[in-house]
């Protein structure tokens, strides 16, 4: 019988990320970051070599593949009113109710050249 390893949920990552951001925030607000997202990267997922990180799409631009298996770090996206106005669609700046989405990444070493075929 194979060990089965529990997912975790999208509201865990967001619970796991706050837990983040509470750490990071000092450290933006010390001027040690200029953006929360920064610090969360080079806090928690900066190591081993891992010193460029993009989206799965970024990477498929450059030319590079997620090696198979690979799995995700996450960061906050922007929120879905920052979102909508970048589509060109009614932006109220005045809006409190930004809802921050997860961004998923992957590092320079969870990718490689996409083979020739």
């Amino acid at each position: 019988m194979q060990a089965t390893k529990e997912k975790t949920s999208i509201q865990e990552k967001r619970e796991a990320l706050k837990q983040m951001s509470e750490i990071a925030k000092p450290l933006v607000e010390a001027g040690q970051f200029e953006k929360l997202n920064e610090a969360i990267i080079a806090l928690f997922y900066r190591r081993d070599g891992a010193d460029t990180f993009h989206t799965f799409h970024q990477w498929k631009k450059q030319g590079m593949q997620v090696k198979k298996g690979s799995k995700a770090v996450f960061v906050w996206a922007k929120p879905l009113s920052a979102q909508a106005a970048d589509k060109g669609e009614p932006f109220d700046p005045e809006s409190k109710n930004d809802f921050y989405p997860l961004c998923f990444l992957f590092s320079n070493l969870q990718v490689e050249a996409i083979a020739e075929k």
